[in-house]
């Protein structure tokens, strides 16, 4: 077996990971300078090595570039669902979209999944090459235990405020709706916002609903001004696996009494009354909670 190992930038003796792997090959990746190593690999006890990162596990040895044979060798990995990422060195000129897109229905996609493909082109003398790595992603999270959970901003006014609920939604898979009178106003709002925000968000949907009477789930707000306060929110989640709807206002004039009017509750959150959190906080605070119980 030959593996690749990217290391942890902090931190990093060289000298005393080495003598650590003095058991196996060890020679230096001149294309993504990383180790090389070969041998009788544990990738259990390698893994475990504190100066490891990640362990790339080679699955195809360096080939010239034939998209024939590429694909053959893709749908050879296609079995179970992974998440591919394609990495170019040396000039090559290949877009990585656009390869993808060549490469379907071969590869069976899934952003959320540990088994993580490794796709790197490079070019020696001329001529262009590939080869295929397959790692695991550690410590990753069970979003799933999320799924019955949609959060919903009225009115949204700033392009900001949407990034931020993009970037929570995105990270714990969230369903995301919004209400908003103009929707192609909304959506020059949403490319702005999906522009500055960092992750892949080019396929992530975003419904815009006219009023809460659109939508399905229980529907929950927040507001300094509910009866009902935090400790009997987290009661209230601890009872409850059904879907949720989570609704804020926006920054600046919160909910609006028409909304208020069709909530099934209401709650507030934090101690403080005279400076409540902001939207995208409140939604941060709340899905602490929500896995804290989980």
């Amino acid at each position: 077996m030959k593996c690749q190992l990217i290391l942890k930038k902090f931190d990093l003796d060289l000298d005393k990971l080495k003598k650590k792997l003095d058991h196996f090959q060890i020679s230096t990746d001149k294309i993504a300078n990383r180790l090389q190593i070969s041998g009788n690999i544990d990738l259990g006890e390698l893994q475990k090595v504190s100066e490891i990162d990640r362990v790339l596990v080679e699955e195809k040895e360096a080939s010239q570039f034939k998209l024939e044979d590429l694909r053959k060798d893709m749908s050879k990995l296609g079995k179970n669902k992974f998440h591919l990422q394609i990495k170019t060195y040396n000039s090559v000129k290949i877009p990585p979209g656009s390869l993808k897109k060549k490469l379907y229905p071969i590869i069976k996609e899934n952003e959320n999944s540990k088994n993580k493909i490794i796709l790197e082109l490079f070019k020696e003398k001329e001529k262009t090459f590939y080869r295929i790595f397959s790692y695991q992603e550690k410590g990753m999270q069970d979003k799933s235990k999320y799924s019955n959970i949609t959060v919903l901003i009225e009115n949204p006014r700033l392009v900001e405020e949407i990034s931020d609920f993009l970037r929570l939604c995105l990270i714990f898979n969230l369903k995301f709706k919004v209400i908003h009178s103009n929707k192609n106003e909304f959506e020059r709002m949403l490319n702005k916002a999906k522009s500055m925000t960092k992750g892949k968000l080019s396929d992530f949907k975003v419904e815009v609903v006219k009023d809460l009477s659109k939508t399905d789930g229980i529907k929950i707000g927040f507001s300094k001004h509910a009866q009902k306060d935090e400790k009997e929110f987290i009661e209230f989640l601890k009872n409850n696996n059904k879907n949720l709807l989570f609704i804020f206002g926006n920054d600046t004039f919160g909910l609006t009494q028409q909304a208020r009017d069709k909530l099934d509750y209401s709650f507030s959150l934090t101690p403080d009354k005279v400076k409540p959190l902001k939207a995208n906080q409140a939604l941060a605070y709340i899905l602490g909670i929500y896995t804290s119980l989980r």
